[in-house]
């Protein structure tokens, strides 16, 4: 079992009191915080081994400037175990698109609580990819921008059965497979077998490249929602400030 003492996480920040507030918030969590850098220039560099990074470990690393998505890039081709989580000051639905092809785990908005990002990062050292709440709010308008490319799309789409179609929204908002599971009330197993089903009808490699596969279709999860959340008895526990600090979904991460 992964303890938040073994999370070790590395920080690229411009703003030195923004990296000591990162730093300060995630040490008192317990996590191991072993490097501080203004920019990605030193982990990019030929002396970086001297940097002593976690195999397993988190980068995580300030959008700014340009060309972010190649320094993701360089940055995932030189560390391809590590975990990359991008903060950035407003939500870009392209820019976020961008980042997760380069290879990023997450995108997370400077406004996030505090909490919500320790569980977040959390999440990204579990495996999981973790994108921002900001994105339900895109989902409509992206719905209604993808409802003329129906061709290929919707008969991909018709061969999903109905619980993949469900599991399919949850996976838009980012829910990891314990809250799927919940949700739909099924097994974490029987959540897996779906997910690899719609990973294979979709012809994509993993839960982030069909979040943003279905969000560019049309997709609309917050049907899904709308529903479960009648469905679900009012002494239920609440797992969206557990597990949906960022509301996680990806493009090709």
């Amino acid at each position: 079992m992964l303890h938040q003492a073994d999370i070790n996480v590395s920080i690229v920040c411009q703003n030195s009191l923004a990296k000591e507030g990162l730093r300060r918030i995630l040490t008192e969590d317990q996590f191991e915080v072993c490097n501080l850098f203004e920019d990605v220039s030193p982990l990019l560099a030929d002396d970086a081994d001297t940097y002593h990074l976690d195999k397993d470990g988190i980068i995580l690393f300030e959008m700014t400037g340009q060309n972010v998505d190649q320094q993701v890039s360089a940055i995932r081709e030189k560390y391809p175990t590590c975990k990359l989580v991008l903060l950035t000051n407003a939500f870009e639905f392209d820019a976020m698109i961008d980042v997760f092809r380069a290879g990023a785990d997450g995108y997370i908005i400077k406004d996030i609580e505090c909490q919500s990002l320790i569980e977040s990062l959390k999440l990204v050292a579990l495996g999981e990819k973790i994108l921002p709440s900001q994105l339900v709010k895109h989902l409509p308008l992206r719905s209604a921008m993808s409802s003329a490319p129906q061709t290929d799309g919707s008969e991909m789409l018709d061969s999903l059965s109905e619980r993949e179609i469900e599991t399919l929204r949850c996976l838009i908002m980012g829910y990891p497979n314990k809250v799927i599971a919940y949700r739909l009330d099924i097994s974490e197993a029987t959540v897996k077998v779906h997910v690899k089903a719609i990973l294979r009808k979709l012809g994509v490699q993993n839960r982030t490249q069909a979040a943003i596969w279905a969000v560019n279709h049309g997709l609309d999860a917050n049907a899904a929602c709308a529903t479960l959340a009648a469905e679900t008895p009012e002494d239920a526990p609440v797992e969206e400030d557990e597990f949906a600090a960022p509301q996680p979904m990806n493009a090709n991460a």
